[in-house]
């Protein structure tokens, strides 16, 4: 397996829509592997991603930083867990395991205004 294939598959979509404005806002998530935060956090925001459904496009990426330490470097982030929203015009950050429902709600709603 070639180096590249291997990362991409540290990288785990976990949902896409297509936008109605034609652009995505992208929404990553930096875990440590299968901690217990991050596991709460990748439940947590599955969770907010339901009733966030009706919002414009978005991605979802999952990326394990004990598997991908560069990737985290690069997008320096260097707390996990860690939710990075980009937009074509903004970078909105939460950082621990998205168990407050409200403050996650609101992040994905201005993530909403990004795109």
């Amino acid at each position: 397996m070639s180096a590249k294939a291997s990362r991409r598959e540290r990288v785990t979509a976990l949902t896409a829509k297509s936008g109605t404005k034609g652009q995505e806002v992208c929404l990553r998530l930096y875990i440590a592997s299968t901690t217990p935060n991050s596991e709460r956090a990748k439940a947590n925001l599955e969770r907010a991603l339901q009733d966030f459904a009706a919002q414009p496009g978005y991605h979802v990426e999952i990326i394990d930083v004990l598997a991908d330490a560069r990737r985290a470097v690069t997008d320096n982030v260097i707390v996990t867990p860690t939710l990075v929203v980009l937009g074509p015009k903004r970078r909105l950050v939460m950082i621990g395991d998205l168990s407050d429902s409200g403050k996650l709600q609101g992040l994905l709603n201005s993530a909403a205004n990004l795109s």
